[in-house]
């Protein structure tokens, strides 16, 4: 009778009493496939845009379906699918192609079921027949992460009782609002020593929430204290515009009569030795006009003191309310 083959490795199960004399070598190359399906790697090219099928066989350890670690390697030119067999089997694939198209492994006849393999990225892989589901458990160290990390767990990216803020009505999953009143309105301050401390008193809403106005009665400014010194006036001719108005007047006797002594006496005033007086006036001069002292080198010292009146703006400052969480 012939042999018969396992669905998942494909080994040879040989019939009793069959394989006479080649019982041995039979043996041997169900270990191989054993051996490769273990351990084997395989570099494998899908560079274009068909899809690919991995080869598999009957009891053959070069089977490209009998490998553990699978690389795909070349240049994509469109989406493609690489297809291995659909029975149950986990994978290690590397996604080692270039371009900007996606590579997507599914089980032959099950195309709708496949998984896109994020390119430059190792990816666990079981097959569960008809399905591909990711089978990637355990700590994952590395400096970058390939992948949007959809469905990780255990991946802490803060140590726990780590403080942040987050812009949302609830903390994150993994982290629990601080609840602590002495937060509530608080603004942030920066400092360069240690952070973490909380201080003042007055509360955002009260000062910054709408408007404001402060006025005091304005008051007589005190000027008793003021002193002036190095005042100097400086001389100042005045000029004939500036004289007040005036007019200068003059006597005059006219037909004067001779003394009747014989001596030339002359005209006496007020009609005595004199027939006619006459009062001349030399005319106005002078306009009343202003006139200054200018000061020099004046100057002014000591303090004033007055209350003000303040008119202080509104204040209604656009915010955006954060929580304070804390990493479980």
């Amino acid at each position: 009778m012939a042999s018969t083959y396992s669905d998942r490795l494909k080994l040879e199960l040989m019939e009793t009493g069959a394989n006479a004399n080649t019982w041995g070598q039979n043996t041997n190359t169900n270990l191989e496939t054993i051996d490769a399906f273990n351990a084997g790697y395989l570099s494998k090219s899908v560079a274009g845009s068909a899809d690919v099928t991995l080869t598999t066989n009957n009891a053959d350890p070069n089977a490209e379906a009998s490998n553990r670690v699978i690389e795909f390697t070349g240049a994509l030119t469109g989406d493609i699918k690489v297809f291995v067999p659909a029975v149950e089997n986990n994978y290690i694939f590397f996604n080692n192609t270039t371009g900007s198209q996606t590579l997507t492994v599914a089980p032959t006849g099950h195309a709708s079921n496949g998984v896109v393999i994020t390119q430059g990225a190792h990816t666990i892989q079981y097959c569960t027949g008809d399905n591909i589901k990711l089978n990637a458990n355990g700590v994952v160290e590395a400096t970058a992460l390939v992948g949007n990390g959809a469905g990780l767990t255990g991946v802490e990216e803060f140590a726990s009782g780590t403080e942040a803020l987050f812009v949302q009505t609830a903390a994150p999953t993994g982290f629990t609002t601080n609840t602590n009143s002495t937060l509530t309105e608080c603004c942030l301050q920066v400092v360069t020593g240690t952070g973490g401390g909380a201080g003042g008193a007055d509360a955002f809403s009260t000062t910054f929430g709408g408007s404001k106005t402060a006025t005091s009665s304005g008051t007589p400014l005190d000027v008793s204290s003021l002193t002036l010194s190095g005042i100097a006036a400086g001389n100042h001719s005045l000029s004939t515009p500036e004289i007040p108005s005036h007019n200068h007047t003059t006597v005059v006797v006219a037909n004067p009569e001779p003394s009747p002594y014989g001596d030339q006496r002359g005209p006496q005033i007020n009609g005595q030795g004199g027939r006619t007086v006459a009062v001349r006036n030399s005319g106005g001069a002078g306009g009343s006009g202003a006139h200054g002292h200018p000061l020099t080198g004046v100057a002014l010292s000591g303090t004033i003191s007055a209350d003000l009146s303040l008119s202080v703006p509104t204040m209604d400052l656009k915010r955006v309310d954060s929580i304070v969480a804390t990493k479980d």
